[in-house]
């Protein structure tokens, strides 16, 4: 059946995993033993990854979303206040690479110390405007855009993924989703995207898992259904 309202809930989906992330890796960044800059870099290079990720997913809501919705809702102050915590985001992104390069290099305590706090400030600033979005800017979104401008959104913040690190991704993504919502997304996603998790995706996923946190995944992602 076609719809001409969009449909938000893949949004909320991916921005749990945001936060799931970027809340976990603070403790992994203490956790490195003084000196071990192999360690380090396994982490500083999935951080590099994340928040580029974070980055175009922004940068989608700020080219692509944000004027949308200056120019077709009355009040306009919330949208403002949003843009804004992009900048102070973007702030805090640039300060943590700067102190990853450092860490990277070094792998001394206090410079993880240093980072750990950056990333734990980025992390509660990202959960307060993700928090903002869904109740605020979702249901905007699903008054005054179509479907086909919402799915631009999109388009944009996924064309900045490496192919071969989607699968991947969509294993962090499926990892912090409900079940029911885990069905959903690997519903929305084409039958070739579906057969290639089942086929290969959830191997490679648990593989990265291992490596970034030094443990299997507690919650095993399901292989998810191949058709509608």
């Amino acid at each position: 059946m076609t719809t001409t309202q969009p449909n938000t809930d893949n949004m909320v989906i991916i921005h749990q995993c945001f936060r799931d992330r970027f809340a976990a890796i603070p403790p992994l960044i203490t956790d490195v033993p003084d000196g071990d800059t192999a360690r380090a870099g396994v982490l500083v290079d999935f951080l590099i990854e994340l928040t580029t990720a974070l980055h175009y997913h922004h940068v989608a809501e700020d080219e692509a979303l944000w004027p949308l919705l200056l120019n077709r809702v009355d009040d306009t102050s919330t949208i403002l206040a949003m843009e804004e915590q992009h900048e102070r985001i973007g702030e805090l992104i640039d300060r943590a690479l700067a102190q990853a390069s450092a860490f990277r290099t070094s792998a001394r305590g206090h410079r993880g110390e240093q980072l750990a706090a950056t990333l734990t400030a980025l992390s509660t600033a990202l959960n307060t405007h993700l928090d903002d979005e869904e109740t605020v800017a979702l249901p905007l979104v699903e008054k005054h855009l179509t479907v086909d401008e919402w799915a631009h959104v999109g388009e944009i913040g996924h064309a900045s993924i490496p192919k071969d690190r989607m699968l991947v991704f969509l294993g962090y993504i499926l990892l912090s989703a409900t079940d029911s919502q885990r069905a959903y997304f690997l519903a929305q996603s084409p039958l070739p995207a579906r057969i290639a998790w089942r086929v290969l995706g959830r191997r490679k996923f648990e593989a990265d898992y291992l490596r970034v946190h030094g443990h299997p995944s507690k919650n095993a992602v399901s292989a998810g259904p191949t058709s509608r």
